[in-house]
Formats: structure tokens, C-alpha cells, sequence
């Protein structure tokens, strides 16, 4: 005979398993967001240290292009700008108004076929670094919020 007593009892210990496993579900559900979430915000902070490296070579070797080049490293030179402008172009979102912008500036970066005068290139370099560092700031921004809201936006 089942009493009233053994029905409590099981039915206590069905509702404890059925509430087990929906807060395994629920820590699965937030420990894999939460894995996600850390791996974007990892791989963003190691982009904008990569950025902000890729940027600062590219201004070292315009400067040296623009002010110290000669015929013998002329080609050297400008295969390293090239490659790095490229570099830099790569890690950039063609559909961000901003990195679009900075795309643009790296077109008037000096070359073969853009000759710059010095002055003009200081006037290039200094808006290059100032897009380069709001960009930087608003990926920052993103990383910092991800951190405390565990949210990707």
C-alpha cells in the first residue's frame, strides 16, 4: 500500500531531478556563452595590440621612406610599406565607415606613383594615427563592455 507519505517522498525527490537538471542545463547555457564570450574579447584585445604595431611600423617606414631614403634601399623600403599597408588593410572592416576612412588614408601613404612632399606627409601621418586611435579606443570600449556585461554588441 502507497501511503501518502511515499508519494511526498517521490514526488520531492522527481521535482529535486527535475530541477538538477535544469541548472546543469542552465550552467552548460552560461559556461559556453561565458567561454565565447572570453575568446572574442581575447582574440579583440591581441587585434588592437596588432593594429596599433602594424600602424606604428607602417609610420616608421614612411618617415624613413620620406626622410632618409636612398636609391640603394628605395626599393627595399617600399616593398615593406606595401607590405605592411596591405597588412594593415587586412585587419580592417571594409563595411566600418571608420576603418573605411583609415583605408583612405592609407591610399595617400607615399609611393612610387604618390610622390608626398614631407610637410604633406606629416599632415597624412598625424590624421592616420588620430583615426587609428579612435578606432582603437572603440574597440576598447567594446572589449571593456564585453568584460563587464559578458555581452557581445
Amino acid at each position: 500500500m502507497i501511503t501518502v507519505k511515499d508519494i511526498l517522498l517521490q514526488t520531492g525527490v522527481i521535482v529535486a531531478l527535475v530541477l538538477g537538471l535544469i541548472n546543469v542545463y542552465f550552467n552548460l547555457k552560461t559556461t559556453k556563452r561565458t567561454l565565447f564570450v572570453n575568446a572574442v574579447t581575447a582574440e579583440r584585445v591581441k587585434w588592437i595590440a596588432q593594429i596599433r604595431h602594424n600602424v606604428s611600423i607602417l609610420c616608421s617606414l614612411c618617415n624613413q621612406w620620406i626622410l632618409h631614403r636612398t636609391q640603394e634601399k628605395t626599393p627595399e623600403l617600399q616593398r615593406e610599406i606595401e607590405r605592411m599597408r596591405n597588412e594593415v588593410r587586412l585587419q580592417l572592416n571594409p563595411k566600418d565607415i571608420d576603418d573605411v576612412a583609415i583605408e583612405h588614408l592609407l591610399t595617400q601613404l607615399p609611393s612610387w606613383t604618390n610622390p608626398v612632399t614631407p610637410e604633406m606627409y606629416r599632415i597624412i601621418e598625424n590624421d592616420l594615427i588620430q583615426a587609428t586611435q579612435r578606432m582603437l579606443k572603440r574597440e576598447w570600449d567594446k572589449v571593456k563592455d564585453e568584460a563587464v556585461h559578458g555581452d557581445l554588441r
